[in-house]
Protein backbone atom coordinates (compact mmCIF):
# COMPACT_ATOMS: atom_id res chain seq x y z
CA UNK A 1 0.00 0.00 0.00
CA UNK A 2 1.58 3.44 -0.90
CA UNK A 3 1.37 5.86 2.02
CA UNK A 4 1.92 9.60 0.90
CA UNK A 5 3.84 12.03 2.96
CA UNK A 6 0.67 13.39 3.73
CA UNK A 7 -0.74 10.69 4.96
CA UNK A 8 1.65 9.80 7.18
CA UNK A 9 1.38 13.09 8.85
CA UNK A 10 -2.33 12.71 9.63
CA UNK A 11 -1.53 8.76 10.71
CA UNK A 12 0.86 10.37 12.96
CA UNK A 13 -1.70 12.76 14.52
CA UNK A 14 -4.87 10.24 14.54
CA UNK A 15 -2.98 6.99 14.94
CA UNK A 16 -4.98 4.51 12.79
CA UNK A 17 -5.34 0.85 13.00
CA UNK A 18 -3.09 -0.98 10.19
CA UNK A 19 -3.23 -4.53 8.98
CA UNK A 20 -0.09 -6.26 8.07
CA UNK A 21 -0.40 -9.65 9.08
CA UNK A 22 -2.53 -8.94 12.17
CA UNK A 23 -4.56 -5.49 12.80
CA UNK A 24 -2.07 -3.27 14.72
CA UNK A 25 -2.44 0.50 16.12
CA UNK A 26 -0.09 3.02 14.01
CA UNK A 27 2.02 4.63 16.49
CA UNK A 28 4.51 7.17 15.16
CA UNK A 29 6.34 7.23 11.94
CA UNK A 30 9.83 9.40 12.02
CA UNK A 31 9.48 12.42 9.82
CA UNK A 32 11.76 14.88 11.17
CA UNK A 33 13.85 15.02 8.07
CA UNK A 34 10.44 15.19 5.55
CA UNK A 35 8.84 18.05 4.57
CA UNK A 36 5.77 20.11 6.59
CA UNK A 37 2.61 18.50 5.84
CA UNK A 38 1.88 21.45 3.88
CA UNK A 39 3.87 24.92 2.79
CA UNK A 40 3.22 28.37 3.96
CA UNK A 41 0.04 30.20 2.71
CA UNK A 42 -2.38 33.06 3.31
CA UNK A 43 -5.45 33.31 4.93
CA UNK A 44 -7.02 32.55 1.54
CA UNK A 45 -4.66 29.84 0.07
CA UNK A 46 -3.73 27.45 2.49
CA UNK A 47 -0.53 26.19 0.94
CA UNK A 48 0.61 23.62 -1.66
CA UNK A 49 1.76 20.03 -0.71
CA UNK A 50 5.53 20.25 -0.71
CA UNK A 51 7.15 18.32 -3.79
CA UNK A 52 8.65 15.30 -2.28
CA UNK A 53 10.70 11.89 -3.88
CA UNK A 54 8.49 8.47 -2.24
CA UNK A 55 11.56 7.22 -2.24
CA UNK A 56 13.46 9.45 0.10
CA UNK A 57 10.41 8.89 2.93
CA UNK A 58 10.99 6.73 5.53
CA UNK A 59 10.13 3.58 4.85
CA UNK A 60 9.56 1.93 8.72
CA UNK A 61 7.08 3.37 11.48
CA UNK A 62 6.38 2.26 15.07
CA UNK A 63 3.68 0.66 16.53
CA UNK A 64 2.23 1.83 19.63
CA UNK A 65 3.92 -0.92 21.44
CA UNK A 66 6.99 0.24 20.62
CA UNK A 67 7.97 -2.25 17.89
CA UNK A 68 8.95 -1.74 14.58
CA UNK A 69 7.27 -2.35 11.23
CA UNK A 70 7.93 -1.69 7.51
CA UNK A 71 5.66 0.71 5.62
CA UNK A 72 5.22 -1.12 2.72
CA UNK A 73 4.24 -4.30 4.19
CA UNK A 74 0.91 -2.55 5.20
CA UNK A 75 -2.17 -4.48 3.57
CA UNK A 76 -5.05 -1.75 4.51
CA UNK A 77 -5.86 0.90 7.08
CA UNK A 78 -9.11 1.86 9.19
Amino acid sequence: MKITLAQRHLFNKCKPMVQISEWIQWGECDLSDCPPYREKGTMNAHGKFPKYGYEELPTTFKDTSGKEHNIDDIIACR
